[in-house]
């Protein structure tokens, strides 16, 4: 199922009046386990032709790109993402990997086979036919908060960085590029049909800044503004 995906970028103070907003209506994501926030960590795949970094900045309306994630430094749990992006709508299709599996695919030892998920033998196939490779690995920290009626999903990303560091993909001590200045924050907004009156309300959204930000393109364009010369 395809969902609305909206984003606005906040600043400090936006962010604490959303929250004083919010809690009163919605509840955290159980996932925080009692935190503030949990971290994300996404590597993202392009081909040789850098086709999906093309899309984002040329605007494409209908477009996808795969990214393999994982939270909190944890790798006992690892998803292999595909994204799909119509305009404003999003939808997601995954499955389950183990840290094994991303070794074999940053080395290139992998094998398409019958007993893998239909998702990854797909991903396989476009790292052999269309040159797919690791591109950029995207950080950030995230505050979800969560309403069940119209799956609604209100997050607060921030702290945002990227690297091209592949080779300490599961380590802390990864070179972190900032992708924003101090102080902002991005807002998303997900839900798959409505979202209740009151709590757009509470969102006050046509007071904040929307953008079509992308953290995949704007991590892309980072590293290439730090090392220099082309993609």
């Amino acid at each position: 199922m395809f969902r609305f995906e909206k984003k606005y970028i906040l600043n400090n103070l936006q962010v604490e009046q959303l929250k004083h907003r919010l809690s009163p209506i919605m509840k955290l994501d159980p996932i925080l386990s009692g935190k503030e926030f949990y971290s994300i960590r996404s590597l993202y795949f392009d081909d040789y032709k850098d086709t999906c970094l093309k899309q984002v900045i040329n605007g494409i309306s209908e477009r996808y790109k795969y990214r393999i994630r994982f939270y909190n430094g944890n790798t006992d749990y690892i998803v292999l993402e595909k994204k799909y992006k119509i305009n404003n709508m999003t939808k997601k299709i995954s499955c389950e990997i183990t840290k094994e599996i991303v070794d074999n695919i940053l080395n290139g030892n992998f094998v398409i086979s019958k007993d893998n998920d239909k998702l990854l033998n797909e991903f396989y196939l476009m790292i052999r036919t269309r040159g797919f490779k690791p591109v950029v690995i995207i950080d950030y920290d995230r505050i979800p908060y969560v309403y069940d009626a119209g799956c609604v999903r209100i997050t607060l990303d921030n702290n945002l960085s990227c690297s091209y560091d592949f080779d300490k993909l599961f380590c802390d001590d990864i070179l972190r590029i900032p992708l924003m200045e101090e102080g902002r924050t991005i807002l998303e907004v997900k839900y798959n049909d409505f979202i209740p009156d009151y709590i757009r309300f509470s969102l006050q959204l046509n007071e904040l800044y929307r953008t079509s930000y992308s953290k995949y393109g704007n991590g892309r364009l980072a590293i290439k503004n730090y090392v220099g010369g082309s993609l």
